[in-house]
């Protein structure tokens, strides 16, 4: 079954005044996306992401085309009963509250009561790890404990579909690489629809398998993460680290192009599957090296570098 569909869904704001264009934040886009998956919704700062998720949710309408969820017209009272959303920039928590009597009133909000409440609550908070913050006001907590609360407050009723916009935006390293595990967890548990979007790649990488590229509001592309890639999917970074400074370079295949090295015990290099195994490069520069060769690490290139490539060219045009 299908958790989310748009079809040539649009949305425009009135004429600029110097160029008397109709500016559109989103124009004709169209995707479907399954139950159960775990999609992720890229672009750069206006791309239309965040004004796509607005109109899923029903905080805004579309001007033209149309959206649904689990075959519901967005936006309306049963689509969104179906629903989770959170906002790493919003709270749905009540400050002033502790967090568990802003969990009781949300489960009352979406008809979750009696025993059924108390079981969810408590389910979800060991599942998130918020146990010790139930009986904390919202407004005492760091940021992301308290955003780990939000996601508990995003799920209490059992939403089909889960809709993060920026989950972990502002997070340190501890606290997004927990968030992400929790989520990861708590995704194959409960075998939600989740649309991420986030400009912390790691987060795509860590959690999605497809992405969505959206850029001045039309799609890009849509399929599997590594397609982004292109191109650029069979290059290999390689950096070798050896015993003394003197040792020279490798320059014996041009197949297998230097890079500038960042510290004098280290030396890079840059090559493409499709023109040389990998096997073979990491003989050559077995043999180049000998016993000066202390460690050898294989990076692949990262989709953080390959979309500000995209975004970049964007930004030239």
């Amino acid at each position: 079954m299908l958790s989310i569909t748009a079809k040539q869904l649009s949305k425009t704001y009135p004429k600029r005044q110097k160029t008397g264009e109709t500016f559109y934040a989103v124009r004709d886009l169209n995707f479907e996306i399954q139950e159960g998956e775990v999609v992720a919704f890229l672009g750069s700062n206006g791309a239309g992401k965040s004004t796509t998720i607005k109109m899923l949710c029903g905080i805004l309408t579309p001007t033209d085309g149309a959206a649904h969820v689990m075959g519901l017209s967005a936006g309306s009272r049963d689509a969104n009963k179906l629903l989770g959303l959170v906002f790493g920039t919003r709270s749905q928590l009540f400050m002033h509250m502790t967090v568990y009597e802003s969990l009781d009133l949300i489960s009352e909000i979406y008809f979750v009561t009696g025993a059924e409440k108390k079981k969810r609550i408590q389910h979800l908070a060991d599942l998130f790890q918020i146990e010790q913050h139930l009986r904390s006001r919202v407004r005492t907590l760091s940021l992301g404990e308290r955003m780990r609360c939000e996601l508990v407050a995003a799920l209490i009723h059992r939403p089909r579909v889960l809709l993060a916009d920026e989950p972990t935006i502002g997070l340190d390293v501890v606290a997004k690489n927990k968030l992400r595990e929790l989520i990861r967890v708590w995704q194959q548990e409960e075998k939600t629809t989740l649309l991420l979007t986030s400009h912390d790649l790691s987060d795509v990488e860590a959690l999605c398998h497809r992405c969505i590229l959206v850029d001045h509001g039309q799609k890009q592309y849509d399929g599997p993460l590594a397609g982004l890639k292109g191109d650029l999917s069979g290059v290999r970074r390689l950096q070798i680290t050896v015993a003394e400074s003197s040792t020279r370079a490798f320059e014996g295949d041009a197949r297998i192009r230097s890079l500038s090295s960042g510290k004098e015990f280290i030396h890079k290099y840059e090559m493409h599957t499709s023109q040389i195994p990998m096997t073979e490069t990491i003989s050559r520069l077995s043999q180049h090296y000998g016993e000066a060769l202390q460690d050898l690490q294989i990076l692949e290139v990262s989709l953080e570098e390959v979309l500000g490539a995209r975004f970049a060219q964007r930004g030239a045009r």
